[in-house]
């Protein structure tokens, strides 16, 4: 009984998306979930190919844009909700007959809303992804992305748990403003470029494990594979930062 509602409440959201015509003009389609009862989403991207892009722009639960060229993928959407918890599920619906290439001009625009609480999880095989969650309340945040160039503002969101993983490609990561609370961050790296942003005026302790190439954190202390900034055991709240990198750069930058 209880998983015929389940599947129930499942179809009832995935009727309740809607398909219209695209804002901004120079996408085609758009669809939309209205905002259900949850106090807090759970939200699961699969991206293939292309450009993605996610903000956090929505007035309702999420929006999303695609199709500004002749090839692009479908988002498949669907939401339910489980007591108080709702499940967002976006992925690139299959083309057997194309192969991950001919979808280089693929494009989508996400957009969540910035006052649900929200775990948002998100995996892509490759392109460029444009990621704007500043000032979003966030429970968790995990990215994996095998190969490409990944541009993730995570600024005045005081997410207590970040999970970041790239194989190849160049990521700037974002993780400045202010905290309310700790911080519990791991990022892997394969080959690459990372550029990270921390605040200058919370404690932050990162440790750099693994990696054959360069690393430039300027103005922190380092004992061995540690580095800690003057806040560091003196501010309420403190970055714990593992970095586990393959070959590449790592270059650490504090701001206000």
């Amino acid at each position: 009984m209880r998983q015929s509602a389940y599947w129930a409440t499942a179809v009832i959201f995935a009727l309740a998306t809607t398909i219209s015509a695209s804002e901004p003009d120079n996408y085609r389609y758009k669809k939309s979930i209205d905002k259900g009862q949850a106090k807090e989403v759970k939200t699961d991207i699969e991206f293939l190919a292309g450009e993605f892009y996610l903000d956090n722009t929505s007035t309702s639960l999420a929006n999303c844009f695609y199709g500004n060229s002749n090839e692009f993928l479908r988002p498949g959407l669907i939401y339910h909700e489980v007591g108080k918890t709702g499940y967002l599920r976006v992925e690139s619906e299959s083309n057997k007959e194309k192969r991950m290439e001919d979808f280089g001009d693929n494009e989508w625009r996400l957009s969540i809303n910035p006052d649900v609480p929200n775990s948002v999880s998100i995996r892509l095989k490759a392109g460029e992804a444009h990621i704007d969650l500043e000032g979003s309340r966030l429970n968790r945040f995990d990215y994996k992305m095998m190969a490409g160039e990944s541009n993730i503002n995570l600024r005045n969101t005081s997410v207590p748990e970040v999970m970041f993983s790239m194989m190849a490609g160049e990521a700037n990561l974002d993780l400045s403003g202010r905290w309310h609370n700790d911080l519990e961050a791991i990022i892997k790296g394969g080959v690459g470029e990372l550029d990270l942003k921390v605040p200058y005026d919370v404690g932050v302790r990162i440790f750099v494990s693994g990696l054959i190439g360069e690393v430039d954190i300027p103005f922190f202390k380092r004992n061995g594979k540690t580095y800690t900034n003057d806040a560091y055991g003196r501010s309420k709240h403190t970055l714990f930062i593992n970095i586990e990198a393959g070959i590449g750069e790592v270059n650490v930058k504090m701001v206000e």
